[in-house]
């Protein structure tokens, strides 16, 4: 099949343009904390092909002329190089989601807040549409002895990725919504489940697992401060040994075990990582469940997407998949 692309800057179809000028497109889409991000090398040979201002909106879709092209998302240009012999011309940029309103510190408190109101609270302030776990939308910003939650001299969505990490979830815009959902929990922007993509072992051209050190621990246990008899006490999850103990202590009973609860989810993830390379997937993306048919032990099974890389260049369009374990079913 015959790789395909589009690129339009600011509505405007540049795709006729570059389209036998194109070195590379890359576009990235991962789990987590980092934004998405697109990266365009054009032969810019006699400087035919201007220069985009920082902060113009690109869109880009990726596939085959025989398919059809599948939508990759909207970015912002936030850089732009050029060099000369040869002269070429770099456009980088970030997904569109990440306004700059987003950035901007701020320094507030909040009392007697749940997380469910902080999200819609940040999402309604940068016109976002807020998406929490329904598990974790009733849980309380503050957590004893502290009567209230704080925002020093912190940016929103640094404030919201600190809060998603005690909770093993993720905050991040994306689709025009804000998510605070729990990590590996296979949700689309809207919520519901994505689908998942099935690849034999014939269609990849590189694949590499790893089983690490992360997935040793079987429970968590953790302690906090009991307010009558000021005494610690354990609370755990899990059944088996070896044990993980979390240092410090908790303020009260429910902290204690929703912070056992987050790290056993977060350890029972990542026992393996899985890498492959193969032929351009244009629909594969972070978050879908994937099911690697292969006669390795180790390869094969069902695995979480975090990370997806999708290149078209002179050497044909290729998908880059990085994945790890599912959190295990209770």
């Amino acid at each position: 099949m015959t790789p395909d692309f589009e690129i339009k800057i600011d509505s405007t179809n540049l795709t006729h343009l570059i389209r036998d000028r194109l070195i590379s497109l890359r576009i990235s889409d991962e789990t987590g904390f980092k934004s998405d991000q697109l990266s365009l090398v054009i032969d810019n040979r006699g400087a035919m092909i201007e220069v985009p201002r920082q902060g113009v909106t690109l869109t880009a879709a990726i596939g085959y002329k025989e398919e059809g092209l599948t939508h990759q998302g909207t970015y912002i240009v936030d850089e732009v190089a050029t060099t000369l012999s040869p002269r070429t011309l770099t456009i980088k940029a970030k997904a569109a989601d990440m306004t700059a309103g987003l950035k901007v510190k701020k320094t507030r408190s909040f009392e007697e807040n749940t997380i469910g109101e902080l999200v819609e609270l940040v999402a309604g302030e940068h016109g976002l549409i807020p998406s929490v776990s329904e598990e974790l939308s009733s849980i309380p910003l503050s957590t004893p002895p502290y009567k209230q939650f704080d925002q020093i001299d912190e940016n929103d969505m640094h404030m919201l990725r600190r809060l998603a990490q005690q909770h093993d979830a993720v905050a991040m815009p994306k689709n025009g919504r804000l998510l605070f959902v729990k990590r590996g929990e296979v949700k689309a922007a809207s919520g519901k489940p994505l689908g998942t993509i099935t690849i034999n072992e014939h269609k990849v051209s590189t694949a590499r697992a790893r089983a690490g050190e992360r997935g040793k621990y079987k429970s968590v246990k953790a302690y906090y401060l009991d307010a009558g008899s000021q005494e610690r006490v354990a609370v755990s999850t899990g059944e088996e040994t070896p044990i993980l103990v979390i240092r410090g202590t908790y303020g009260d009973s429910d902290t204690a075990e929703r912070a056992v609860a987050a790290k056993l989810d977060a350890l029972s993830r990542g026992k393996a990582t899985l890498s492959l390379t193969g032929a351009g997937s244009p629909a594969m993306a972070a978050e879908h469940k994937l099911t690697f048919k292969t006669l390795d032990p180790l390869m094969g099974g069902d695995w979480i997407i975090t990370r997806v890389e999708h290149e078209i260049s002179a050497s044909g369009f290729t998908t880059r998949i990085e994945a790890e374990t599912p959190k295990e079913a209770k």
